[in-house]
């Protein structure tokens, strides 16, 4: 890490990073513009909206794209292969999908894909080569006619054929869980309306299309897990202790944890369009509890999305003991339709159900399927039994 990002300063003044990264300007898509999103808190215990937790956020839309630019400096030919080994391995999670950007990485926010790979190689050693490189266009330093590579690594082979790239050891411990949902009853994550004719309240969209924000899923499935925890961990008192190792500690209001450590979740929660759905703008009223009739100016027009699919990827990173049969036990539930996701849940709608396949950290398969085949049974009922019988934990990190 620190021949290719330099080393951090402690007794020393640190090495200056041979890599050069720079900003980029987003080209967003065909008439759109930057959108505007409403957060809220969860009070877990009444499962409404926590009070005076409203806050909106401004995000890029889906399709936005970022041209990258990277130099790497190579101070010594001796050690180019190295550098590029390592540049390559960290740019292959562009590609694979597997890096995120900004805030909010953990529920779905900044998803990235990167393609059309192309590199250059300059011969700084020579009078041409430093011509070149300080003569090239800042946008445009490699030239158009270029064409693109599948990957990093293909790149800088076609423009450096005889380099010697080594591969780098993929060391990362991780559970994931790909989910394939549908949605039963229509859906709700409520949007604010664009137009005076708009209804009330429609659909979440990003980039022109109906989307599952990953915040409106690690939500419910966080107080599932607390109600799941509660229960199977009451003998140790620990099930607030496991919740927030599992996604993230919430300090606001909470005697005794003021030296809590801020960081993020273990659960990455994939944020997704919706296919194939159709939307349905439904009027309603409030009915006047006492009276029994319509309460004046109380109608509102709402806009749920009917018939859709989606697919949503849990990543644990870095498993400990007893996590991954929590995990389990959530996704036993969002799958068998009796976690809620959105709005208006109490007039049916949020009712996602489906299967899911999980790769675990040793490679392993295993199949969730409430109305069909689960198993290997005796991996999920070993990842639960851990939970059930752990020792008490005492601390955030423990």
């Amino acid at each position: 890490m620190a021949r290719l990002f330099g080393a951090a300063r402690s007794e020393d003044a640190g090495t200056q990073s041979p890599l050069i990264v720079f900003d980029s300007l987003g080209i967003l898509p065909d008439g759109q513009a930057a959108e505007i999103r409403d957060g809220v808190q969860i009070d877990v215990a009444r499962g409404t909206a926590a009070e005076h937790k409203k806050f909106d956020l401004e995000v890029a839309p889906a399709g936005t794209r970022f041209p990258l630019r990277f130099d790497l400096i190579v101070p010594d030919a001796g050690v180019e292969a190295e550098l590029v080994s390592l540049l390559v391995a960290s740019l292959n999670g562009l590609m694979a999908g597997d890096l995120s950007l900004g805030a909010r990485r953990s529920r779905g926010l900044g998803a990235v894909h990167a393609t059309d790979w192309r590199a250059i190689r300059h011969e700084l050693t020579s009078r041409e080569g430093w011509i070149g490189w300080v003569t090239s266009d800042p946008e445009a330093p490699i030239a158009g006619g270029l064409p693109g590579a599948a990957s990093p690594a293909a790149a800088c082979r076609r423009a450096f054929p005889g380099l010697d790239l080594r591969d780098q050891e993929d060391r990362r411990r991780r559970l994931v869980v790909v989910a394939d949902l549908s949605v039963r009853g229509g859906l709700l994550v409520r949007s604010a309306p664009t137009s005076a004719d708009a209804p009330d309240a429609v659909q979440l969209q990003s980039g022109g299309r109906s989307v599952l924000p990953g915040t409106s899923v690690a939500g419910a499935l966080r107080s599932r897990a607390l109600r799941i925890a509660r229960i199977v961990r009451a003998a140790k008192g620990d099930a607030e202790w496991w919740v927030d190792r599992l996604f993230g500690p919430r300090t606001e209001g909470v005697s005794g944890r003021d030296a809590y450590e801020h960081r993020a979740s273990h659960l990455r929660v994939s944020e997704g369009p919706l296919h194939n759905g159709t939307g349905l703008r439904i009027a309603r009223v409030r009915i006047d509890r006492l009276a029994q009739g319509v309460v004046p100016g109380a109608l509102f027009d709402e806009e749920p999305e009917y018939g859709s699919a989606i697919r949503i990827t849990f990543e644990l990173r870095d498993p400990q003991p007893g996590e991954p049969g929590l995990l389990y036990l959530v996704l036993k539930d969002l799958l068998a339709g009796d976690v809620i996701i959105g709005g208006t849940g109490s007039v049916g709608r949020g009712v996602l159900c489906g299967a899911a396949d999980v790769r675990t950290e040793t490679g392993e398969r295993i199949r969730l399927d409430p109305q069909g085949d689960t198993g290997p049974a005796n991996q999920i009922d070993h990842a639960i039994q851990e939970f059930w019988e752990l020792d008490p934990l005492r601390g955030p990190h423990e």
